[in-house]
């Protein structure tokens, strides 16, 4: 007997959004809570991908197993919706960013349905959602009196196309990750939250939670705590330089010292004129050629893929090695698609 998965699941799709049966009960003491989290999707306008299918089908399976286990699941779903992405797309456009959102959304939500996951849809968060957002200010306000949010200028990954932050992790060998545009590094001030001042208590009530030891290495590595000391040297044009260290018993070998270009005392210096050899300042031609490398090293990767993947063609049909097929042509006649 054939499967027919297309209209068995639509059927028990529609069943599922009529009598809900996925729904969480508030105020059931009867049964034991468990709250399934999954971290909500950007809603784009590519819609949904693998990097979405994978952990939202792992919660899937934990979720149905506990509520065959007697458990009241909460299992709810939202959207991360805000974003410059689609302000940019937006103003491409010109259609507004909240139309573009709601289209988004749409899209994800009917995707999210055919995927049959057992999400509570009466507890959908979206975060551009007026009676959503208004607690984040809030909560940003509490932050800034307690002094836990401040502005200060740093540089940053700043994508030349999607004109916004990137965090490390989006930059792929010196690209964005989304559109594959140039990132570079852009001096900007922006908000920060004080994290840092939680470091202590952050790292140590690893202790006191139920995590998979190999998550409780990674947030410890993450947070990266150390113990060590600042040292004050004096420079010679009077000012002090504070450095931290974790080997104070090596400064008696100390030379000499490096700061950033990004060092406010180096800005300071070339305004007062200081730096005997600003115009010698040999960042440019030296950045220049750490791209030129960095390009070539690239290209040099590629390269090599394209020759194992020549020779593993050669090998699965046989031919001998100098009628290997050239790049175009491999990718003409790729022996697992023919």
């Amino acid at each position: 007997m054939k499967y027919d998965f297309t209209a068995i699941e639509k059927k028990w799709q529609e069943k599922w959004l009529e009598e809900k049966p996925f729904t969480a009960v508030t105020g059931d003491k009867t049964r034991e809570k468990f709250y399934g989290l999954i971290e909500f999707p950007y809603p784009s306008g590519q819609g949904l991908h693998v990097g979405h299918a994978r952990p939202f089908t792992a919660m899937d399976i934990i979720c149905r197993k506990k509520r065959m286990q007697g458990y009241n699941v909460l299992f709810p779903i939202g959207f991360d919706a805000f974003g410059l992405p689609t302000e940019n797309y937006a103003i491409k456009n010109h259609i507004h960013p909240a139309i573009v959102t709601k289209q988004n959304i749409a899209n994800f939500t009917k995707q999210l349905h055919m995927l049959g996951y057992s999400f509570d849809w009466d507890r959908v968060v979206d975060t551009t959602d007026p009676s959503y957002y208004k607690w984040t200010q809030w909560i940003f306000l509490q932050l800034f009196k307690k002094g836990l949010a401040y502005k200060a200028s740093m540089p940053v990954n700043w994508c030349t196309s999607c004109k916004c932050v990137l965090a490390n992790e989006e930059v792929v060998e010196g690209v964005c990750e989304r559109c594959g545009s140039e990132v570079i590094r852009k001096e900007k001030s922006q908000w920060m939250l004080a994290i840092t001042k939680y470091a202590d208590r952050l790292i140590d009530d690893l202790d006191d939670v139920d995590y998979i030891e190999r998550v409780k290495i990674q947030q410890r590595n993450w947070i990266g705590r150390s113990t060590g000391a600042e040292v004050t040297f004096k420079a010679t044009t009077g000012e002090d330089i504070v450095v931290y260290t974790t080997r104070p018993d090596t400064l008696f070998g100390a030379t000499y010292m490096v700061l950033s270009p990004e060092h406010a005392l180096v800005k300071q210096w070339l305004d007062a004129g200081k730096l005997a050899n600003a115009d010698e300042d040999d960042r440019p031609s030296m950045f220049a050629r750490i791209k030129a490398q960095y390009l070539k090293a690239r290209e040099d990767r590629k390269a090599k893929k394209g020759h194992r993947a020549a020779a593993k063609a050669t090998q699965e049909t046989g031919a001998p090695a100098d009628s290997a097929p050239s790049d175009s042509s491999f990718e003409q006649e790729n022996p697992q698609q023919r």
